[in-house]
């Protein structure tokens, strides 16, 4: 599977309307590409647990890019030293709909970050 890529171009919304006012605009900065990008954000919670299953909201054609990061303060003030990969991940063809299976190291109370991006 080939890697997908797009430019994104900065533009000035305020430099491309008619109004010609006394004091100047901000700059209101836009981005434009020639590809669709979709990104999706999700906070998955471990409750002492160490495998949890879920499902992404939006509509996908193809296996999008998953990233994790893992946010947990054990009670005591100290970091949990847990590890979390992605154990199974599947596309359902007629729905668009991602599931996943998180999975961690060790049982741990805390949250998961997840992070999707895909490019069309």
């Amino acid at each position: 599977m080939a890697n997908k890529s797009t430019t994104f171009q900065k533009y000035d919304r305020n430099r491309y309307r008619k109004i010609y006012p006394v004091t100047r605009y901000p700059v209101s900065t836009s981005y434009r590409t020639t590809a669709e990008v979709v990104i999706e954000s999700l906070l998955v919670q471990f409750e002492v647990t160490d495998k949890v299953t879920g499902a992404m909201e939006g509509f996908y054609k193809s296996m999008p890019t998953i990233t994790l990061s893992v946010s947990t303060i054990e009670e005591n003030a100290h970091e949990s030293n847990v590890n979390v990969f992605i154990s199974a991940l599947n596309l359902n063809a007629t729905t668009g709909v991602v599931t996943f299976t998180l999975e961690s190291s060790a049982e741990f109370t805390g949250t998961v970050a997840l992070q999707v991006m895909d490019i069309r």
